[in-house]
């Protein structure tokens, strides 16, 4: 009885007098003919299929195309996607074919695309249709080198869970993020190791690299068993020529059918508050907050209720005009004339509210939000934006509207040329409070090679070469030469040794010094190769150029990587604005000495006519009656009762 009543649900029943071969859903034998292993699996020949009528017997594998024709006789399987449990077995998911129309042959791809065979076009199409099926068998086998470097990598003993060595490696390799080059090994070890008999199909070029993107990307959830379950039915449809939109349904339908009955997640587990930066050219942010629904109801509720007091306590604020308007945010209450919008309210009370933590006390965080604001942009003369903790760019406005607001602003000199901070130094192993902002401002994100994680928390400054804190002149400095900004991850990475990072010299200052004389060597030890005499002095010395601080990283000793750090990409477009602006008044200022001199050059008789003669022009223009003829015709009469012309 429980075959029947899950069959009789499959997806897709054919209405009565359904054509078979139109790709619907009707029901075909399993590819394997066999459940998976330790699930249970019944089979029976007279359960009714998703196209029989009441009473009808099970439906012979000859009329769903190939597939259904390796089996010619048996009856429809059905494999449980769950197991057994206290209650007894559960029911399994019975197969059902999705077919395509017809196959895709090369003149069924010329006919949709409206193409007369043998043309330009038609020879295009078909290359076009042969580079997506090299670039499924290329994505197969990027999955399979994939599988393999991890398999053998030493670092992670074959653990998936134990993939951040592995994941900065990749990163390296395919140049991704390790967050991106993570979540590749991942979806590699589902797609191979999960995902066999589909990612046969891949290997093969039967199934389109989008097909198993999509695949991957609505698996993830999934446990390992389903994830077989999953495999074991797609892999039987005709996935060389069906289209996406029938590919993507039937998997949706698949997925639900397979996970029903599955508990859902608690509502207490997924409590969470994400920030979005919605609009970075509005300067606006979104923060969420997630969690069960009467805990959300209730802080509504709580909110609202202070909202409403706030807004009760601004009304009667209003009609004393010695009272302080209380969450007034920007000072326009009073002008106004009434209190803010519950709305308003809302955020005020959220942003302007000190978080309670009793009884735990509230830590003295000494986290402060960096906002660089370039010089130009606070006089006003440019409008390029500032940044938050390097990373956000805010509009001029909202920057400017910020430094109004800070009594204290401290000065970051940056090298007009490449944008790098220029160092400060320290003589301890604790960095003094100016180093710390600029390793903040040159480490934005973990300095570690790939990764994207902000230093603006839960980072810690690192000493490239280790400080020896008994003698402290022979180990590392205490500059910015040697420290960088590590998150916690990467930082318990290389204090165990698998990452091990190098300056070029770390006794010099950080970043590279060069100057002309640098750059082109030295006179006598560069001569110019066709004749064999030294080059021209170049007179003035070319003032030094402070480089972005390089880093050379060894992952494992067999992976070698580069990364710089951080610069602030405006410096060099303010400082070419600035040159413009003082050679124009260089020009300006040469030009006016110039007819000073001339004009101190011609007699002072002459001098004094013209002058006399220029002001004698301006009173004369200025005197000088008006060319319009004047109209001394006056304006006519009207007698006044009666009705107006109009």
């Amino acid at each position: 009885m429980g075959d029947e009543l899950e069959s009789s649900s499959a997806p897709g029943r054919s209405p009565q007098g359904r054509s078979r071969a139109d790709g619907g859903d009707q029901p075909a034998t399993s590819p394997s003919g066999q459940g998976l292993p330790g699930d249970a699996a019944t089979t029976s020949a007279s359960s009714p299929g998703p196209s029989d009528g009441p009473g009808g017997s099970g439906v012979s594998g000859s009329a769903f195309g190939p597939l259904a024709r390796q089996k010619q006789a048996g009856p429809s399987p059905t494999v449980s996607s769950a197991g057994s449990g206290a209650g007894g077995e559960v029911p399994g998911v019975r197969a059902w074919p999705v077919l395509a129309q017809a196959p895709l042959t090369p003149q069924r791809i010329l006919a949709k695309a409206d193409t007369s065979p043998g043309s330009d076009q038609a020879e295009r199409v078909l290359a076009l249709h042969e580079t997506m099926r090299e670039r499924g068998l290329l994505y197969a086998r990027q999955q399979e080198l994939l599988v393999a470097f991890f398999t053998h990598d030493p670092a992670t003993d074959g653990l998936i869970d134990e993939a951040d060595i592995s994941a900065m490696k990749i990163a390296t390799g395919l140049r991704v993020t390790t967050n991106q080059a993570e979540r590749l090994l991942r979806d590699a070890h589902r797609s191979v190791d999960l995902l066999p008999a589909t990612f046969q199909a891949l290997t093969t070029g039967v199934m389109p690299e989008g097909f198993h993107h999509y695949l991957l990307r609505h698996i993830r959830s999934l446990t390992d068993q389903q994830v077989r379950a999953v495999d074991e039915h797609v892999a039987g449809w005709d996935l060389a020529s069906i289209s996406r939109h029938k590919f993507e349904t039937h998997l949706k339908t698949l997925i639900v059918r397979i996970t029903a009955g599955t508990l859902p997640v608690p509502p207490r587990t997924q409590r969470r508050v994400d920030l979005e930066i919605a609009d970075p050219t509005c300067g606006l942010a979104t923060l969420s907050v997630t969690g069960p629904i009467p805990e959300i109801k209730t802080l509504a509720h709580r909110l609202d209720i202070s909202a409403r007091t706030v807004q009760k306590a601004q009304r009667a604020a209003l009609g004393d005009d010695h009272a302080e308007i209380p969450f007034d945010l920007d000072q326009t209450v009073r002008d106004r004339g009434r209190p803010l919008s519950l709305t308003a309210l809302h955020y005020a009370i959220l942003t302007h509210t000190l978080l309670d933590t009793d009884p735990v006390p509230a830590p003295a965080s000494p986290y402060r939000m960096l906002v660089t604001v370039p010089a130009m942009t606070l006089l006003g003369l440019e409008n390029a934006p500032g940044l938050i903790e390097g990373l956000t760019p805010i509009p001029a406005d909202q920057a400017r509207a910020l430094a109004a607001g800070e009594v204290t602003w401290q000065r970051i000199l940056t090298d007009p040329t490449t944008g790098a901070y220029l160092p400060v130094t320290a003589g301890t192993y604790t960095p003094s409070a100016q180093m710390r902002l600029q390793l903040r401002l040159r480490h934005p994100v973990c300095a570690a090679p790939g990764c994207t994680r902000p230093t603006v928390l839960a980072a810690e400054d690192d000493h490239i070469e280790e400080f020896n804190h008994h003698n402290p002149t022979t180990g590392g400095p205490t500059d910015l030469a040697n420290l960088h900004r590590l998150c916690w991850l990467h930082h318990k990475i290389k204090t165990a040794g698998h990452i091990d990072p190098q300056r070029p010299d770390t006794e010099a200052t950080p970043g590279a010094e060069t100057t002309a004389e640098a750059a082109a060597g030295s006179s006598e030890n560069n001569p110019d190769p066709a004749t064999g005499t030294p080059p021209p002095p170049t007179g003035t010395a070319t003032p030094a150029v402070v480089e972005p601080t390089v880093t050379w990283w060894s992952i494992d000793g067999d992976i070698h990587a580069t990364t710089r750090e951080n610069v602030d990409l405006l410096t060099p477009h303010l400082a070419q604005a600035l040159d413009a602006a003082w050679s124009t008044h260089q020009h300006a200022h040469d030009d006016a000495l110039r007819l000073r001199e001339t004009e101190a050059a011609r007699p002072k008789r002459d001098r004094v006519l013209e002058q006399r003669h220029r002001e004698h022009q301006r009173f004369t223009h200025r005197n000088r009656p008006s060319q319009h003829p004047r109209d001394d015709t006056p304006p006519p009469r009207h007698n006044y009762d009666q009705p107006p012309p109009f």
